[in-house]
């Protein structure tokens, strides 16, 4: 009996899920110390072995397609070829990542293979081969089985040609190629943090497959391997790995983190046609406890960037946010993981449907236990808005739920009504007719906060609360009306502690608030943060420059160019001393500049972003 060759393409996807479900077996096996048993998922497995088995057919598909018009006799050995050369491509990424998940404890992204292809750590790369002698072994015994395997199914001859049946084919197999390579029927395909649905990043990599990670990361830009300063000075400057000892007892306050979207502090102290815009946050600022709170800052421009930063330590010095880069599946220490072992329960909630700006894959990377999205929310038709769940639907659920909720807790609470397009529940439209619709949901998010405080303050869990609230990023639209490279990142952190509460919090940046929070509460901890204490030397990047700043000066770096730009702050006019002395400080803030971005790039490559 014969078959078409779309079928022939069919069989050969059969044989690469074979190999890759086999080559899931082997990581475990020779890798399975480093993955906890009880957290493994073969079958979500399953899900990126067929997009890479689809997106692998694509091509095979076309070729196909050519081999029944043109009814080429040896049609069938060039799809064979074609076949081989792509199983290769498995093969040896597969038999690579064997080594790489031991010493980085993940695959390897494409930069990875970039590095080693300039021929960068030659030497190491001998080394290694020559200690697994055996995984060249283990690969030609693949390769020959998958060979005897593919002349097996190669043994039935191809129909000749005809125009319905093979057009017909031909689009149903593309087409499902298509959406099984995507694997969403959403905006967003499937991606490498998906994997993190697991929640432990190294299970994520028993999740994956090597091939998806490196086809999926070749867009990516990696970050560069430069050398800026020798090692023994970069540690004098830069030690993102913190140690705190308790130096009394340990504090077991509820923690709730409130983050609101597109919140900066130039929408704090607002009156517009005569309404506050915020009344209830300002009234907060006023009688908050951190010193910096309506003077904090951002870490990044997108919603993506704060929660790495604020739970994690991790800077957004890259083009691409750290959850969409090569890095997304690094293991990293986590706030909420530290919480989780001093025995509090764990909450991370958003009205947006799972999924959303890639939320649920940090949250499990970052070691929330709970998640609560749009579907664990009221639905209620008047409920929704253009992103998800109104905040004053979400607020009043937690009012319900936190009551039922075990102490210690920690809750963070994600909002969304002053996202673009700024809906807000038409019941609540007439309350503010004088504001445009922006402004609406700001003074609309700033009565539910109000209301939730009101409704709450006098339970038990509500006494024993620190509260932090900060903005994820500044209104991104307003940029265009910021003059100082400080005002783009400008958003208040407000933290409201509990009556009794003997510690101080000074959290200017948002990566300063979960060591800030250690320390103050006594907790003997471990971190891996780019903390700054000292409160020195602000740095952020943005549009392809480095920005630099203190009370003196801001200093642009351009990597690209290698240029330098030094912008003086207003001050008298200085005596040779003190110009001396500004010149040693501008050289110090470069210093420590390059020694944390070396730091922190090496630590990315090295899977090091944890303690």
């Amino acid at each position: 009996m014969k078959q078409s060759a779309f079928t022939y393409v069919l069989k050969i996807s059969g044989l690469f899920l074979l190999f890759l479900f086999l080559f899931h077996i082997q990581t475990f096996i020779i890798n399975g110390s480093k993955i906890p048993p009880e957290s493994m998922s073969i079958f979500y497995a399953l899900r990126f072995d067929v997009s890479i088995t689809a997106y692998l057919s694509l091509p095979l598909i076309a070729l196909a397609l050519f081999v029944s018009l043109v009814e080429i006799k040896p049609g069938i050995i060039l799809i064979k070829f074609l076949a081989t050369v792509e199983f290769l491509f498995i093969l040896f990424s597969e038999s690579w990542d064997l080594v790489y998940i031991k010493y980085a404890a993940k695959r390897a992204t494409f930069d990875v293979y970039a590095f080693y292809s300039k021929g960068q750590d030659k030497e190491q790369l001998i080394a290694l081969l020559a200690r697994f002698w055996y995984i060249p072994l283990f690969a030609l015994g693949y390769f020959i089985l998958f060979y005897f395997l593919l002349r097996k199914v190669s043994r039935i001859p191809i129909k000749r040609f005809q125009l319905i049946p093979t057009g017909t084919r031909f689009f149903v197999y593309a087409c499902l190629a298509f959406v099984l390579a995507r694997n969403s029927f959403g905006p967003k395909p499937l991606g490498v943090a998906d994997a993190l649905v697991v929640k432990d990043p190294i299970t994520a990599q028993l999740t994956l497959n090597s091939t998806f990670v490196l086809l999926k990361t070749i867009q990516n830009k990696p970050v560069p391997t430069t050398t800026y300063i020798p090692k023994n000075i970069e540690h004098q400057y830069v030690n993102p790995q913190l140690n705190f000892q308790r130096d009394g007892s340990e504090s077991r306050y509820n923690l709730m983190f409130i983050i609101v979207e597109s919140l900066g502090n130039n929408q704090l102290f607002q009156t517009v046609n005569g309404y506050p815009l915020t009344p209830f946050l300002d009234s907060l600022a006023i009688n908050q406890a951190n010193p910096f709170g309506i003077r904090g800052i951002a870490e990044g421009k997108t919603s993506v960037e704060c929660l790495p930063a604020m739970f994690a330590g991790i800077p957004s010095l890259m083009e691409t946010p750290y959850i969409l880069s090569n890095y997304s599946t690094n293991q990293l220490t986590g706030f909420p993981s530290i919480c989780n072992e001093k025995g509090y329960h764990t909450y991370f909630v958003h009205g947006g449907k799972r999924g959303t700006m890639r939320f649920d894959a940090m949250a499990n990377a970052l070691g929330f236990q709970n998640q609560w999205y749009q579907n664990e929310l009221p639905k209620k038709p008047s409920n929704l808005g253009s992103w998800g769940v109104h905040d004053h639907a979400v607020f009043n659920h937690l009012s319900k739920k936190i009551p039922l909720i075990k102490s210690p807790f920690m809750m963070t609470v994600f909002t969304l009504s002053t996202h673009e397009p700024f809906d807000i529940p038409s019941s609540q439209l007439n309350n503010y007719p004088k504001l445009s619709k922006e402004k609406q949901s700001y003074r609309y998010l700033d009565d539910q906060l109000r209301l939730f405080f009101l409704q709450n303050s006098k339970k038990s869990w509500f006494k024993n609360t620190i509260f932090i609230i900060t903005g994820d990023h500044t209104p991104v639209h307003l940029d265009n009306a910021q003059y100082q490279i400080s005002d783009y990142f400008s958003v208040p952190i407000l933290v409201i502690t509990p009556h009794g509460f003997q510690g101080e919090l000074a959290m200017r940046e948002q990566q300063d608030i979960v060591p800030e929070l250690c320390r103050a509460m006594h907790w003997k901890s471990k971190l891996y943060s780019f903390y700054n204490p000292k409160n020195s030397d602000v740095i952020r990047y943005m549009n392809g420059v480095y920005y630099i700043w203190n009370d003196r000066y801001t200093l642009q770096f351009n990597e690209v160019t290698q240029n330098w730009r030094i912008q003086l702050k207003k001050h008298k006019k200085s005596s040779e001393d003190n110009k001396k002395l500004l010149h040693l400080s501008i050289k110090a803030s470069k210093t420590n500049f390059l020694s944390l971005l070396q730091r922190f790039r090496r630590d990315l490559r090295l899977n090091k972003t944890h303690r």
